[in-house]
């Protein structure tokens, strides 16, 4: 990725057809980047295969943290990520410390409601971090793919989200920035900065590591 390269916003409130009439852009929610094949998830208004926010898995085994919970971010189905289930993947759970400030975390996926924690840093939660009465769990709202997935190389990528890895450090790699319309914050002040939420996964061993970045 070029240094200089500015990150670009998730969110376009506008857009026009080439008949010059306006329409609504929807936000992207969850963008995945696999195979040089960029997957941009938006909210969806039925019942999806992949879902934003929502319960924890049920099974969380390995590494003790506390006493605040994690939060499920978000899980993705092999409906619209075909490489999953090559990995015998049906879903893939993306799990984050919001509770631990700066968390940098790791797990494995088991099943989608099984996963092992294999390391997490901080282990010990803070009350009012990301802010005070932060949500136990998040919004659970439906996503669908908003076009095929097309072709595009890691800096086009990396150059969406503010101080990524220079280069391609997972065979997916998967960003979470704040959402602008779900109606809640993820980060307080810190939406306003770009915070962005990094999952960099390990399919063949079902690692995923978590952290996140900002400007």
């Amino acid at each position: 990725m070029q240094s200089g390269l500015a990150f670009r916003s998730q969110f376009v409130l506008m857009g026009q057809t080439a008949e010059g009439h306006c329409v609504m852009c929807r936000e992207a929610l969850v963008t995945a980047f696999h195979d040089d094949r960029l997957y941009l998830f938006e909210r969806a208004e039925q019942h999806s295969a992949s879902v934003f926010g929502g319960p924890m898995p049920s099974h969380v085994s390995g590494r003790s943290y506390g006493p605040k919970p994690l939060h499920r971010i978000a899980c993705l189905g092999c409906w619209h990520l075909p490489m999953l289930s090559q990995h015998h993947l049906i879903e893939l759970p993306l799990v984050y410390g919001m509770h631990y400030s700066a968390c940098d975390l790791s797990y494995r996926v088991e099943y989608a409601h099984k996963i092992e924690l294999l390391s997490i840093e901080p282990a010990a939660s803070m009350d009012d971090w990301p802010y005070l009465n932060f949500p136990a769990l998040l919004p659970y709202v439906p996503m669908r793919l908003n076009d095929t997935p097309g072709r595009a190389s890691y800096d086009e990528f990396a150059a969406r989200f503010p101080n990524m890895p220079e280069q391609q450090t997972a065979e997916l790699m998967i960003a979470v920035p704040p959402p602008a319309t779900l109606g809640f914050s993820l980060w307080g002040d810190g939406d306003g900065e770009g915070v962005t939420i990094l999952f960099e996964c390990d399919l063949k061993n079902r690692n995923v590591r978590a952290t996140n970045v900002a400007s």
